[in-house]
């Protein structure tokens, strides 16, 4: 359990400088009519709680105060602390995350202190709480993530954890916060399946897909739509590829199809040459599942190797803006999926999109800013559901958290009981240079629709699992 030394104190020491800040904070609601981004609307559940513990309502006292008028400011304040890969090869993608988080504070309120990544916002509150900020960083790896998140929770006195962003950082956040049960994790990007499908922790939440929900739609796709019957996959060697492997030859399988080989290569592989001389003559089609300059790197050896005979497929990250840019007409026709598309139509996209570049100029959307201003917008407004109240051990907040829906900007989301996300999973094309949506996949759940109990007991997707003949 963590130290709460510090928070008693805070009553007694903070109340004048908290009480300046619950005053500088209020009156922003009156801006709420013009906030051009979506709402977030509690359920029933979330608004019954709210109703029974008001913001405004004072906690009571053994004795009555004297001469006093109105009701006693809350003097306590609530910490978010947010990590994502800020040091490391993953830093840009660490940049991003911030932005999100930062512009969902700005609603409530809150105003930046500066435009580098780890300054913070200041000025937000939630029914009349303050809200305070702390970033840590991590280098993608699980052991420097634990660190950072248990300084926030132990020294800073963490109330909730937006973060992580890789799939074996979220892993072991939710071994760490599983022991804390008044600490709330709501995950960032971190799209390992095992963080909610197997185990789940009751205080760890997922607003977004994951990444096998990711790669939904692209098997069936292939095999109806495209003709393919045997396919080839090459993809990195780590846990988020196996997640896009098994996905799609979960639902290829199951429609008939088979996978001949599946090969694997070390992350950050320079030549791949070795590796696509295993790709068999007579497949249909090969699947990949690789990133930025890696993706980049595979596509080309991959045409001047097989001169293009070999149709591909492609999975969710490997098709990124930047990807496109640099592959030209050779990116031109891939199929993929995943949760963020440009011409989605949903005005809820496009206010986001320009409060994005108006708020840090030049910056569009992108999985990583999107999945945590989603993820941080979802806890502030579970937080104003319950009137900041996290007295009794944020009971009363992660109830809230749990049958929160709303419109986020890449489509509607709602917890299932694993508080897992289901949302809408867009299947794309590339045309012309960019990605272009085929179709609207709605409501995919964790179990890419198949019977929960079937798919869980298949196990985790590995190496060779799911088995496909």
């Amino acid at each position: 359990m963590r130290p709460r030394n510090f928070k008693p104190f805070r009553r007694l020491v903070t109340f004048l400088a908290v009480f300046c800040l619950v005053i500088a904070a209020c009156g922003n609601d009156d801006d709420s009519a013009d906030d051009p981004l979506p709402a977030v609307q509690a359920t029933a559940a979330a608004t019954a709680a709210a109703t029974a513990a008001p913001a405004s309502e004072p906690a009571a006292t053994a004795e009555p105060a004297e001469e006093v008028s109105e009701p006693a400011p809350r003097t306590e304040e609530i910490t978010i602390g947010a990590i994502s890969t800020l040091d490391g090869p993953f830093a840009g993608l660490g940049d991003f995350s911030m932005h999100g988080v930062k512009l969902a504070l700005l609603e409530w309120g809150g105003q930046l202190d500066g435009s580098g990544t780890r300054d913070g916002v200041s000025g937000a509150s939630v029914a009349g709480v303050p809200i305070r900020l702390v970033i840590e960083g991590s280098d993608a790896t699980p052991d420097v993530a634990v660190e950072a998140t248990r300084k926030m929770v132990e020294q800073d006195n963490a109330d909730i954890i937006i973060g992580p962003l890789s799939g074996d950082e979220g892993l072991a956040l939710k071994d760490y916060i599983r022991d804390i049960p008044e600490v709330t994790l709501v995950n960032g990007t971190s799209a390992s399946q095992d963080l909610t499908l197997r185990d789940p922790a009751p205080n760890v939440f997922r607003f977004g897909a994951d990444g096998a929900m990711w790669s939904y739609g692209v098997g069936t796709y292939a095999y109806e739509e495209l003709g393919h019957r045997r396919i080839a996959t090459i993809a990195e060697d780590y846990s988020y590829p196996y997640d896009q492997v098994g996905a799609v030859l979960t639902e290829f399988c199951a429609a008939g199809g088979t996978v001949t080989d599946r090969i694997w290569v070390p992350l950050g592989t320079q030549d791949y040459s070795s590796f696509i001389a295993q790709i068999p003559d007579d497949v249909d089609a090969v699947f990949f599942a690789m990133g930025g300059t890696d993706a980049i790197n595979f596509v080309k050896q991959y045409d001047d190797f097989t001169g293009q005979v070999i149709p591909l497929i492609a999975g969710p990250t490997a098709v990124d803006q930047s990807v496109l840019t640099e592959l030209g007409d050779r990116a031109e026709g891939l199929i993929s999926s995943g949760p963020v598309v440009d011409d989605s139509g949903l005005a809820d996209f496009d206010a986001f999109a320009a409060r994005l570049d108006e708020v840090f100029p030049g910056q569009t959307p992108n999985i990583f800013n999107v999945y945590y201003y989603v993820a941080t917008k979802s806890a502030l407004a579970a937080l104003e559901a319950v009137g900041g109240d996290l007295t009794d051990g944020s009971q009363a907040f992660q109830a809230a958290l749990a049958e929160l829906r709303w419109d986020t900007p890449i489509g509607p989301v709602y917890l299932d009981d694993n508080r897992q996300a289901v949302v809408d999973i867009y299947l794309r094309e590339v045309q012309d240079g960019a990605q272009v949506t085929i179709d609207t996949l709605p409501q995919v759940n964790g179990t890419l629709g198949f019977d929960r109990d079937e798919y869980i007991a298949k196990g985790s997707f590995s190496r060779d699992n799911p088995p496909c003949g």
